[in-house]
């Protein structure tokens, strides 16, 4: 028996060693991480998340300090730092993205995908490795997507039960090139303001509407200045956890793989938290005072084909196509 314990002390001494040796073979040093999202966003928990595992699978070694809520600049900026190599990694849309890698204009497409099981497909099976190839010559590499949620529609005193709506109703809207040309086709006034001045905009009625998924709707408290939320469902965003490329490339194969696998750990977290909790969120919103909607979609989708012209020019009519030819394969892998 105690040769049988003995070997079990010895056993056990052993895997000590032998994490102990793996977490010496990471270097000390500190990446920074930033995002635009509110501390109480699913993004945030994502990125601490992301944080936390990264630590404790090197040992300690591997710090990632976490920057919410726009502390080190928009995302128009947070990109440009990371491909400059002035900032580690970020949180950005894709939207922001297509200025480096123009393809990417025609993931801003309005109605691309039916539901979020359809976009998860597309994206793991098709977007990641497309969207990386645009954006290797401009330094910068994508690990994971994290959901950002469905798109919707808030305006005040302004009832959406269809696209005619929204005409000549002015509403702010993101400079993604596919959101601007959704609304633009819809006969809508739109608005580029920045995100940081989008609450004041809406208190002090320079516009009547915005668009936002659900779970910023309620984050940032913009409920407070709007009282109809209609469910158009008419973008799918999502973000992605931005890497300076030089800098991943220049880190260990072991390294490089924690961090791989740890932002789709945090990637998964988003998709649990934003497609599982819509429901939750839409309730709560209508607790503090918003009326819900859920508009005709066959309305919307019939006057996009504008939309979809201007985004296929500027994303490149084969780039466009190549997408739609995913979005097409991810129906039919229901």
């Amino acid at each position: 028996m105690k040769k049988i314990i003995s070997a079990v002390a010895i056993s056990v001494a052993a895997l000590f060693a032998v994490s102990a040796a793996g977490a010496a073979e990471f270097k000390a040093q500190t990446l920074r991480l930033a995002h635009t999202a509110a501390v109480s966003h699913a993004h945030n928990e994502a990125a601490n998340l992301f944080a936390k595992n990264v630590l404790d699978r090197t040992g300690g070694k591997v710090k990632i300090e976490v920057y919410p809520a726009g502390e080190l600049g928009d995302q128009p900026a947070l990109a440009e730092q990371v491909t400059m190599g002035a900032l580690d990694s970020a949180v950005v849309s894709l939207g922001n993205l297509a200025m480096y890698s123009k393809k990417l204009n025609a993931m801003t497409a309005p109605f691309l995908f039916a539901d979020y099981d359809h976009a998860h497909r597309v994206i793991d099976g098709f977007v990641m490795n497309w969207m990386n190839e645009g954006l290797a010559q401009h330094d910068a590499y994508g690990l994971s997507m994290f959901d950002y949620g469905f798109r919707e529609t808030t305006t005040k005193g302004l009832v959406v039960n269809s696209a005619d709506d929204l005409k000549g109703v002015k509403i702010r809207v993101p400079p993604a090139t596919g959101l601007l040309a959704a609304f633009d086709a819809l006969g809508a006034n739109t608005q580029k303001i920045a995100y940081s001045e989008l609450y004041t905009s809406l208190k002090q009625g320079v516009v009547v509407g915005q668009e936002n998924p659900v779970f910023t709707i309620l984050a940032d408290s913009l409920y407070e200045t709007q009282d109809q939320l209609a469910m158009t469902n008419h973008y799918f965003d999502c973000q992605v956890l931005l890497i300076n490329k030089t800098l991943f490339e220049g880190l260990s194969p072991d390294l490089q793989k924690i961090l791989k696998e740890e932002a789709v750990n945090a990637q998964n977290l988003t998709r649990e938290r934003i497609s599982k909790g819509e429901a939750k969120v839409i309730e709560e919103l209508k607790a503090k005072g918003m009326n819900v909607t859920y508009p005709d979609r066959a309305s919307f989708v019939s006057k996009m084909e504008p939309a979809y012209k201007k985004v296929g020019e500027l994303a490149g009519t084969k780039e466009m196509q190549r997408l739609l030819d995913a979005v097409e394969k991810g129906k039919a892998a229901k």
